[in-house]
């Protein structure tokens, strides 16, 4: 748990990290940005495959040849900052290390479905993960920002790498050669959950072959309501992150939208852990059902805010209803997912909130920027009113 967690905070660092120290080196924020773009993009495209590739041939496998080629991609960012390159090359370094980025939070979970003996401790072990995921990804841009006060704008980068060299390595090693398979599952091919109670890897399990690994396609249309809620969560991160930058700027308050927008992660996380307290007769469409709700309502809230106090306060709020349903999503995919493909489906989530923080970024920059913040913040609150969509939508087809 504890490599976990360290092995992680360098990829959190990646978006601001690279941003940093590309505009510093090239002085150009669209190149910065165009650089940062360029690795979110690739690894949420390479997300899925990476779990697919982990599905057949093990986490262990897997981890020890992508660590050393992310670190390896870290030194190139890192010397392509301080050289000042740009053009092809440096848009080849950034697609590597975005092709190369470890889904560690994706991976964690996967491992859990082999070690818990209940839907109930399966439950508390996501709760756990996606109170560290949003506590990463308040630590990571503050990592970025100590490192590049403090030392010189490259420096975030030099520390990812470090972190993936010192986290990473030990990470790898210590991953189970296979994903787990239970010795029980039901007609229809998916795991009895409630039944698995001997899911147990042992390092001379034979590699499975690619008939019993579930086609890429099949996982995401088994997780598709999973897919969307996520990718709403992220355009919901997006916007709001564009919506509060403009609205700290027009109340003369331009350094403090990160800790404005920081709050809504805060309050994710508290909640994330108290899902484990819901009883199991709250089903998960309904638990879904009233996040998305319950974000639509804060977000309209936080929109018609005043001041940047209210705003903090209201993204608090939000965030509450956030983090139990990031947790469901995960419930959610975990359970759908086809026997001998929970990486693919857990990498899955994560390349779907990457690109959901793309999409809200994009669309709710421009129309704050034509509009004003309420415009950006309108885009939140639609991510929310689909996500309480798709809990009825779950909920009416059982």
């Amino acid at each position: 748990m504890i490599l976990a967690v360290a092995a992680r905070a360098p990829y959190a660092m990646v978006p601001l990290g690279t941003m940093t120290a590309i505009t510093a080196s090239t002085g150009s924020v669209a190149t910065g940005g165009l650089a940062t773009g360029l690795a979110s993009a690739a690894g949420a495209v390479a997300g899925p495959l990476i779990g697919r590739w982990a599905d057949h041939a093990g986490q262990r496998r897997v981890l020890l040849t992508l660590v050393p080629l992310s670190a390896v991609a870290f030194a190139l960012l890192l010397t392509a900052a301080l050289t000042g390159l740009n053009g092809p090359l440096l848009w080849a370094v950034c697609l590597l290390l975005g092709s190369t980025a470890v889904p560690i939070g994706s991976f964690t979970r996967a491992r859990w479905t082999s070690l818990v003996r209940s839907p109930r401790e399966l439950s508390t072990a996501f709760s756990y993960e996606s109170t560290v995921d949003e506590m990463t990804f308040v630590l990571g841009p503050a990592l970025v920002g100590v490192a590049a006060s403090t030392a010189f704008p490259a420096a975030p980068i030099a520390l990812a790498a470090t972190l993936v060299l010192l986290a990473g390595i030990p990470f790898a090693i210590t991953s189970p050669p296979l994903a787990a398979r239970p010795k029980d599952a039901d007609a229809a091919g998916q795991v009895s959950r409630a039944d698995a109670v001997d899911m147990t890897v042992t390092p001379d399990s034979p590699a499975r072959s690619r008939a019993d690994v579930p086609p890429i396609p099949r996982v995401l249309l088994a997780v598709l309501p999973a897919v969307v809620i996520m990718l709403c969560i992220g355009a919901n991160f997006g916007s709001v992150q564009a919506a509060t930058t403009e609205r700290a700027a027009l109340l003369g308050a331009d350094g403090a939208a990160g800790l404005v927008y920081a709050l809504m992660g805060l309050g994710s996380a508290a909640t994330a852990l108290a899902v484990v307290l819901v009883p199991d007769s709250v089903r998960l469409a309904v638990r879904v059902l009233i996040g998305g709700a319950g974000m639509a309502l804060m977000l309209a809230a936080s929109a018609a805010a005043s001041s940047l106090v209210a705003t903090a306060l209201l993204l608090f709020a939000v965030g509450l209803f956030v983090g139990p349903t990031m947790v469901t999503a995960f419930s959610i995919a975990e359970r759908r997912s086809p026997t001998g493909g929970i990486s693919v489906a857990m990498t899955s989530m994560q390349s779907s909130i990457t690109v959901g923080v793309s999409l809200g970024a994009m669309l709710g920059g421009a129309l704050t920027a034509a509009s004003g913040p309420v415009a950006g913040f309108a885009v939140a609150i639609g991510a929310g009113v689909v996500i309480a969509v798709v809990g009825l939508a779950v909920l009416v087809r059982r």
